[in-house]
């Protein structure tokens, strides 16, 4: 395995504590994985895995496209109870900046190898989500109150 990335957007935390994406250069692929970027997806919640997509398409494909390229395979995600469009466009971002690293960064990449991607989208109790989203919300007005408040108080201003 040459790298590990664990990925906490703020932006998503209400909905997914966690995506995490890890990848791996395998040099002596199958004839058939030559040249070849494989995704695939798995959400947890709790102890439970559950693959939900596992895609393949060329490298060189993604070379013609680079940072433009669209991933319409994973659009599917959409459709899964628990992810939404926001988050499979953040996912897609995310997975074309790691697969360009990669590929344009990294010493023991070549077109003659395969790559793998492992995305997983990590859920809690959403019970609990909620509650702790509403505890930072409330923290964040107090602590924004205490700062104002020697403001209010200056009778010089």
């Amino acid at each position: 395995m040459d790298s590990t990335n664990d990925i906490s957007d703020d932006i998503i935390s209400f909905f997914v504590d966690e995506v995490s994406y890890i990848h791996e250069i395998d040099h002596n692929p199958k004839p058939e994985d030559v040249g070849r970027i494989k995704v695939y997806a798995s959400i947890q919640f709790s102890e439970t895995l559950d693959p939900i997509i596992d895609i393949s398409l060329p490298a060189k494909e993604f070379l013609d496209k680079s940072a433009r390229y669209s991933w319409e395979q994973l659009n599917c995600l959409e459709d899964h109870e628990r992810l939404n469009s926001y988050q499979v466009s953040i996912t897609k971002m995310s997975l074309t900046r790691l697969v360009s690293n990669v590929m344009f960064y990294s010493v023991n990449y070549s077109l003659d190898c395969a790559m793998l991607f492992y995305m997983t989208f990590k859920f809690s109790d959403p019970a609990l989500r909620v509650e702790e989203y509403i505890k930072s919300r409330r923290t964040q007005r107090v602590a924004t109150f205490e700062e104002l408040m020697p403001v209010l108080f200056d009778e010089t201003v």
